[in-house]
């Protein structure tokens, strides 16, 4: 009770000064969280919308794979994205190792398919008589699936804070092809796990505080939203 009634002391004071290293790392958290949301979305919101509209042949295999993505640790993908970016790698080259860049690849990778799959659950449940009234007036493929997606807003909206939380929250990549440089690449995950390591805990609970800011946050928008599909 004593390490937590210290370290919620300092914790306190350093949120409430504006500690310039813990801040940091929450600028850094939320760019590439956010960089990598965007990345993600381009590739993983059509797809998913493809897979739960179209339903073409061998979908419940996409749908396999992507769960399979789901389950993949995010050490590994971090070890993937190492062994492109790092000096001796195949993409060593670009120098991206131990850069923001190589954060938001890795999150990127890590965004896709819960996101592609939390658009294909949505789109897949929407009432098919939705794109068979777009069609009837004349719709194109691309406005009949716009107008099916316009239906299912709050369920989308829903996936991309999932799917943001995911990334603020991961550790695995953001230490791995981040470096948790000091001032530069330390997100707030791996600032909690370097100040631990040395000790220092209520710069670490600092860190944790302000990912429970930005994590109630975004609980109660999901729930909001979640409220709103089902009214």
């Amino acid at each position: 009770m004593e390490l937590l009634g210290e370290g919620f002391a300092k914790a306190w004071q350093l949120v409430t000064s504006g500690d310039p290293v813990v801040f940091h790392a929450l600028g850094v958290s939320l760019l590439c969280s956010l960089c990598s949301l965007a990345l993600a979305a381009v590739l993983a919101v059509p797809y998913g919308a493809w897979l739960g509209l179209a339903r073409p042949r061998g979908a419940s295999l996409h749908v396999f794979l992507l769960r399979v993505g789901l389950s993949i640790p995010t050490v590994v993908i971090g070890l993937v994205v190492y062994a492109f970016f790092t000096r001796r790698g195949l993409l060593g080259h670009l120098h991206l190792f131990h850069t923001k860049a190589a954060i938001v690849i890795g999150q990127t990778l890590l965004a896709f398919p819960l996101l592609a799959s939390l658009v294909h659950g949505a789109s897949a449940s929407l009432d098919p008589i939705v794109a068979e009234s777009a069609r009837t007036l004349g719709a194109t493929r691309l406005g009949t699936a716009a107008r099916c997606l316009s239906e299912v807003r709050p369920a989308l909206l829903t996936a991309a804070l999932a799917t943001l939380g995911r990334c603020l929250t991961e550790v695995g990549i953001a230490v791995m092809v981040g470096g948790a440089i000091l001032m530069d690449t330390r997100t707030l995950t791996a600032h909690v796990q370097g100040e631990v390591s040395r000790g220092s805990f209520g710069s670490a609970l600092a860190a944790g505080l302000l990912l429970l800011a930005v994590a109630v946050p975004l609980t109660l928008l999901g729930m909001r939203f979640e409220r709103g599909r089902r009214a």
